[in-house]
């Protein structure tokens, strides 16, 4: 009888959690792990945005070097010049530059333009501006500075809000009008015109549009000097 009587006792001693006790259990946890949730977030969506910022701008570097390398090849060697064009770059505006150069070390010479696409189209997130490269090869049966029809123009890197080229003389006094406001293209003849250009300064601009996030820029600058400074035949 008094051991029954114990275990009553001790079994009305064990009872478990009440239903408040409960509730505010439950609602400790939820804010911990809601916290916990909002804080791996926050660095998911950093994490994501310096990722996108790193391809973003090696994206604008690998164009820039390729800019870079084949800019300098113009004019290198003034016998794969063909003789109806009168100089190495055909046209040197503040937004584009079209040269003539053998860029992949074959028997033909090349047709090379880089030139800024603003694009967006219908928005920037569908379509945005580039960095555009276009080439054309040198016909078979040759006309006056006439070339085969390209195969259209590619993008070289995305997001580019800004391309400027601005054109020296071996002075380094500024080529035509590129280095004004508003700058206009270089002439192709008369004083400081095409054939005066020596050196070469371009200008990358490139801004990522994420939202939810500040823009984030990055300028990318380089000095051409093309190996032939006379870019003539």
């Amino acid at each position: 009888m008094r051991d029954r009587k114990d275990r009553t006792i001790r079994s009305q001693g064990e009872g478990g959690f009440t239903l408040a006790e409960v509730l505010v259990a439950t609602t400790l946890s939820t804010m911990v792990l809601l916290g916990l949730y909002l804080l791996y977030d926050v660095n998911q969506a950093t994490f994501i945005r310096g990722e996108q910022r790193t391809d973003l701008q090696q994206n604008a570097r690998i164009g820039m070097d390729r800019l870079v390398r084949e800019l300098r090849l113009a004019g290198s060697d003034p016998a794969i010049i063909p003789l109806p064009c009168a100089t190495a770059i055909l046209s040197a505006t503040p937004t584009s530059i079209t040269f003539i150069a053998n860029v992949d070390s074959d028997a033909a010479t090349e047709k090379v333009e880089y030139t800024h696409d603003p694009a967006c189209t219908p928005n920037c997130a569908v379509d945005p501006p580039k960095l555009r490269r276009e080439e054309w090869e040198w016909p078979a049966v040759p006309g006056p500075c006439t070339w085969s029809p390209s195969g259209g123009a590619q993008p070289l890197a995305e997001r580019v809000t800004a391309l400027t080229f601005a054109y020296y003389t071996d002075t380094n006094t500024c080529v035509g009008g590129t280095c004004g406001i508003p700058p206009v293209p270089v002439p192709a003849i008369g004083l400081n015109s095409l054939k005066d250009i020596r050196r070469i300064s371009v200008l990358i601009k490139t801004e990522d549009q994420q939202t939810g996030s500040v823009p984030h820029s990055c300028d990318l600058r380089a000095e051409v000097r093309p190996r032939n400074l006379g870019l003539s035949p």
